[in-house]
């Protein structure tokens, strides 16, 4: 008979050796709930096995750009080692970062909900992929337009901009297709832009915002400047604008820091260990330096990292 958890998954073997006779009995079978159940042992070998899946995973999912659930994460690949989650993910996002050059982001600690982001891209920013070249610049004409009115527009400002470059509600367009479900359903679930109704409105009106994934994947001083450039005009030319972008400038240097400082904390110790252990003349196997990191090291970095939010 196969064990399934609280989420209907099959029962690890050395979950199995977790319950009692009771428990494993067929007619008496019940199974510990996740709250009271006892912890597994930490076995490097399967988190690191569950890291690596991890790491597949995320690629995947990605691809949609739609942030992936912490939930989703526990439910589809971690499962039953919940409890060393932070492990498991610091580890797939050591080796996103090492084999794949992307970063792994949690863009939502309230909801956990996490992006990759490009190294090599992140100058460029959004979407990533030459092949959204035509929906990179769209977004960017509606990001500049939210930005350059106060950090918000009107739905009917929007497309008043949007019809000058040939867009219409209702009218498919040979590149993007329905351009409203573009920028109010799909731009939206990836977080890119919030579409929010205005308080109290007859008829009902609606508003854009930045989404969450935005400011990290661009900056207004980036999107100031694409809007200059359209305009013709100097960055300066807009002071409150411009000082605003300075000012998310200095925040993100300084999340930036304190984030490398954190992240430090944990690889440097290991580093330094694993090389006064590979220096030993007794010491013939290769060891990766997260297997001699202190589990303890990773909660500290966590703890760190979650001070130091944008």
């Amino acid at each position: 008979m196969n064990r399934r958890n609280d989420y209907d998954y099959k029962m690890s073997p050395l979950q199995s050796k977790h319950l009692n006779g009771d428990e494993r009995g067929g007619v008496n079978y019940r199974w510990i709930p996740w709250g009271r159940r006892p912890p597994l042992p930490r076995d490097v070998a399967i988190l690191q096995e569950r890291a690596n899946k991890l790491v597949k995973y995320l690629l995947v999912k990605d691809q949609t750009k739609i942030p992936i659930k912490r939930s989703d994460m526990l439910k589809d690949i971690i499962q039953e080692y919940d409890e060393y989650f932070p492990e498991i993910i610091e580890r797939a996002s050591y080796a996103l970062e090492k084999m794949f050059r992307v970063n792994l982001k949690e863009i939502d600690k309230q909801s956990s909900l996490y992006i990759l982001i490009s190294i090599q891209e992140s100058s460029a920013g959004i979407l990533g992929t030459t092949k959204d070249t035509p929906k990179l610049g769209l977004l960017m004409v509606i990001l500049s337009v939210i930005f350059m009115n106060g950090n918000k527009a009107n739905e009917a400002v929007i497309w008043e901009v949007l019809r000058k470059l040939g867009l219409r509600p209702g009218v498919r367009h040979s590149l993007f297709g329905e351009v409203r479900k573009l920028i109010t359903d799909e731009f939206v679930k990836q977080k890119y832009l919030e579409y929010k109704r205005v308080p109290n409105s007859r008829p009902p009106e609606y508003e854009f915002f930045w989404g969450l994934r935005s400011y990290h994947e661009t900056s207004k001083m980036k999107v100031l400047k694409f809007a200059c450039k359209v305009q013709k005009k100097d960055p300066k030319d807009w002071a409150a604008q411009y000082r605003e972008a300075v000012e998310m400038e200095v925040q993100a240097a300084a999340v930036a820091v304190a984030e490398a400082e954190a992240r430090a904390e944990v690889y440097f110790p290991c580093l330094q260990i694993l090389a006064m252990n590979c220096s030993s003349p007794s010491h013939g196997a290769k060891v990766h330096p997260w297997n001699l990191c202190p589990h303890n090291s990773l909660n500290r970095y966590y703890q760190s990292a979650e001070g130091n939010t944008l």
